[in-house]
């Protein structure tokens, strides 16, 4: 004898009527998932547009909200005096490795948000190729072997924010569109 299995709430075809709660928490994770990538962008712009605008706040004589900012962004940059950017005589948010870094960050995932999330991802093997110059660069200096430059901090942040946004984002959109895939084939059998 065949026992019925209880139909979920949310499955497509149910004959239960979905609790409130339940269906606002589902219309939050459609949501979600339709604009994930949106969201990290958005973020990621931010934090650049921050770094960039507090030595313009400094300039205008905004110095208590600048150097609240500047001091919010000690926690993603050490902000080492040497390693900085200055415009107007005013440090940047972020040192220049770390400005390169969210910088192409966040151009990368502008760029994969308005192909529309088609963006090819990189296989495993040249997204360690994009890291492994900032991991020299920064063991050898670590160490005290060389000092870097600015020109060398750039080049290897913008690889390493470059490689990591190109290979992540396609990968966790792949594997959002496999989850929904196999959601909707569940629920059709």
């Amino acid at each position: 004898m065949a026992t019925s299995q209880p139909v979920h709430p949310l499955a497509p075809g149910s004959q239960r009527p979905m609790p409130k709660i339940d269906r606002y928490t589902y219309m939050l994770g459609e949501f979600m998932l339709k604009y994930w990538a949106l969201f990290i962008t958005v973020f990621l712009g931010l934090l650049v547009f921050t770094a960039i605008s507090i030595p313009f706040l400094s300039y205008l004589g905004l110095d208590p909200l600048s150097k609240q900012l500047f001091f919010a962004l000690h926690y993603i940059c050490a902000q080492i005096p040497s390693h900085s950017f200055y415009i107007f005589g005013h440090q940047l948010g972020f040192c220049a490795r770390n400005l390169a870094i969210y910088g192409s960050m966040f151009v990368g995932s502008l760029i994969f948000v308005l192909s529309k999330k088609r963006m090819p991802g990189l296989p495993w093997w040249l997204w360690i190729l994009m890291l492994l110059p900032m991991a020299w660069d920064g063991t050898t200096q670590m160490f005290g072997l060389r000092e870097s430059d600015w020109i060398l901090r750039v080049i290897t942040g913008t690889l390493f924010g470059l490689g990591n946004v190109w290979f992540a984002l396609p990968f966790m959109e792949k594997t959002i569109r496999q989850d929904q895939l196999n959601n909707k084939l569940r629920s059709q059998a």
